[in-house]
């Protein structure tokens, strides 16, 4: 029997925990570099909020009909073919988790480095081995520290959001002016939106484990409602708080934007404790993939032999090996990688598929209409149409802006394609 650890708290903790990470501490100065206007930019966050609140909705009724772990590997077979659920699977591996994993930690890694002078990829790779150690010993333990250190680090982001207020430096304007207007419907803007997008990931993070959710026709959708609420707040005010008390030319380009702010707020001391702080909730997003990525490793063994001996299950139903691979993985891109083009390419390949998995709530509502469904996605049709239609407009501007990692992308995919014509041998 599978260990049902994750109750409502704890899903909710995990979903916040997964998308509150490196988008949100690092994306800002990427944004402002080709959006230099305060409000086209928290419109991005908003419509960022939104998108990712109807793909929610969506996941959250195609998990409860198919109540399996896997993400979008299981999802995309089911609604499509097995081969494109092939190539989900192995981009869910690398792009989804592995590289958001090692995002995570290298960010880690740049505030980290503001507290203790040590080289880059010691805390970088340090971090991925900690994580990966803690959740391949004991699930039950890693899932009761994560919802601790979690609701945490929300506490700490929102001491930043109040000093950010309370400062005397004055606020941004928020009238949008024709010159603001320009810049929203420029193809820079559907562009820039990766950025957010990336900072979003992890709204579907319950899918992925739930097989181990408690009461899932009721834990699952509550806890993905809640988390992405509770982030789209904190991300359109944490971002107002940077833009407030850091001026666009003095982040646009830079990663640790956190940093910055706070030496805005409180000084050279008062950096140096925002570090500490994005430095935890960047180690709760590392946890948070640590976690996810073996799952998919699991199910995909429980389907093709290739994959099965890494897939397989300790005495305690951890699946140690997919653990260690992944953070052979992640560890790999950490020290081979770009921060950037890596982080545009993770953003794009998993908005395709996620339009994908989206969509296919229609198509299974037409093709299956008396297949039993714990939950209904709130507004249908117009909810799944709403997270395809801005996530189309991205996908298209960024094949036009954005020829490189469009191509990596199609790339995946052929690679995909091929390595599922061999396993099928």
């Amino acid at each position: 029997m599978k260990n049902r650890v994750f109750n409502f708290p704890q899903m909710t903790a995990f979903v916040i925990a997964a998308m509150i990470g490196t988008g949100v501490f690092t994306s800002l100065g990427m944004q402002v570099q080709s959006i230099p206007s305060v409000p086209a930019v928290l419109l991005l966050w908003v419509i960022g909020g939104v998108a990712s609140l109807a793909g929610a909705l969506a996941y959250a009724e195609l998990g409860a009909a198919h109540p399996r772990s896997g993400g979008e590997y299981h999802l995309l077979s089911t609604i499509y073919t097995p081969t494109l659920g092939f190539i989900a699977g192995l981009a869910t591996l690398v792009a989804g988790l592995a590289a958001p994993m090692a995002l995570s930690a290298v960010a880690f890694a740049k505030y980290a480095q503001n507290l203790v002078p040590l080289p880059e990829w010691i805390f970088s790779v340090g971090v991925i081995v900690l994580t990966t150690l803690m959740h391949s010993l004991h699930i039950r333990t890693g899932a009761r520290l994560h919802s601790a250190v979690t609701y945490f680090n929300i506490a700490l982001i929102l001491l930043l959001i109040v000093a950010a207020f309370l400062s005397p430096k004055a606020a941004p304007n928020l009238a949008f002016t024709a010159q603001d207007w320009s810049f929203v419907f420029s193809p820079e803007y559907a562009v820039a939106f990766v950025f957010v997008s990336y900072a979003y990931l992890g709204w579907n993070t319950s899918v992925y484990v739930i097989d181990e959710i408690h009461d899932v026709q009721k834990t699952l959708p509550r806890s993905v409602i809640t988390g992405v609420a509770v982030v789209t707040l904190l991300y359109v005010v944490l971002n107002y708080a940077f833009l407030k008390v850091a001026p666009i030319d003095t982040i646009a380009g830079k990663v640790d934007v956190g940093y910055i702010a706070a030496q805005g707020i409180f000084g050279a001391q008062g950096a140096m404790l925002m570090s500490a702080l994005i430095a935890l909730v960047l180690l709760a997003s590392v946890s948070s993939y640590s976690v996810l990525g073996p799952r998919v490793w699991h199910v995909m063994g429980e389907d093709y032999p290739i994959f099965r001996t890494i897939a397989v299950k300790n005495a305690n139903d951890i699946p140690v090996r997919a653990f260690w691979l992944q953070c052979t993985i992640a560890t790999t891109i950490v020290l081979t990688s770009s921060f950037e083009a890596i982080l545009i390419y993770t953003g794009f390949l998993l908005n395709v598929f996620n339009m994908l998995a989206v969509v296919g709530v229609i198509i299974l509502r037409r093709k299956y209409p008396d297949l039993p469904r714990p939950y209904k996605v709130w507004g249908y049709p117009v909810t799944p149409l709403i997270f395809a239609g801005i996530s189309f407009w991205m996908a298209a501007s960024v094949v036009m802006e954005r020829p490189k990692e469009s191509l990596a992308v199609l790339a995946t995919f052929a690679l995909g394609f091929v390595l599922n014509i061999r396993k099928s041998k």
